[in-house]
């Protein structure tokens, strides 16, 4: 299990252990570390990037979240700083910083999103963005051109998940039958957590991989 921290407005990245070469899907455990974090966790975003078919121009990112309805905003235009990361870090960034800007519009606006019942259900937000990237050396860069619409295309990992106690579990497997979650995700498992501009507090996750 590891544990992180997450501010508000703030984000954190956590990466699996080193998945085995034979693990076809892998399960996460996001919970609150203490009663005093479920509050802030029930406002909090758990992100995925989603590794877009080859020949697709894309940035995709899921959203998943236990209560308050994060929206997608086709109002707001991704600005996404040039960084050079590992292709799998550069994409969950991207998703990261385009949960930040959506609720920053959210809140400009002051159009706070619709609450749901909490912990009814594990809800999410599929976007997709028109992006490029670049190799540099071993590492690649990012273009984000346009605004984030629903997913409206396919890529390479499937996600679900449901409420688990005062958390979250997700399971995550390649839709490609046969395929092993390394050769579709890499090495190792990234997932991020968005905590909202207006929260209460910093809340501490803990989130166990398995399989």
């Amino acid at each position: 299990s590891l544990e992180s921290t997450v501010a508000p407005g703030g984000n954190s990245s956590i990466a699996s252990p080193t998945l085995d070469p034979a693990m076809r899907s892998a399960k996460v455990d996001v919970m609150p570390v203490s009663a005093a974090d479920e509050t802030f966790f029930e406002n909090m975003q758990v992100v995925l990037s989603l590794q877009p078919t080859p020949g697709k121009r894309l940035l995709m990112c899921i959203g998943l979240y236990v209560n308050v309805a994060h929206g997608i905003d086709e109002s707001v235009e991704l600005q996404f700083p040039e960084q050079v990361h590992p292709l799998a870090v550069l994409l969950l960034s991207a998703c990261l910083e385009q949960a930040a800007q959506i609720d920053r519009a959210a809140k400009q606006a002051a159009a706070p999103a619709p609450a749901t019942s909490a912990a009814a259900a594990c809800h999410r937000a599929a976007t997709q963005v028109g992006a490029s990237f670049t190799r540099v050396g071993r590492n690649y860069k990012a273009t984000i051109d346009g605004t984030p619409t629903r997913l409206r295309q396919r890529g390479r990992l499937k996600v679900s998940c449901r409420p688990s106690g005062a958390g979250m579990t997700l399971k995550v497997r390649p839709v490609a039958r046969g395929r092993s979650l390394r050769s579709v995700v890499g090495p190792r498992l990234r997932l991020g957590v968005y905590n909202p501009l207006d929260a209460a507090g910093s809340a501490t996750l803990r989130l166990t991989f398995r399989r």
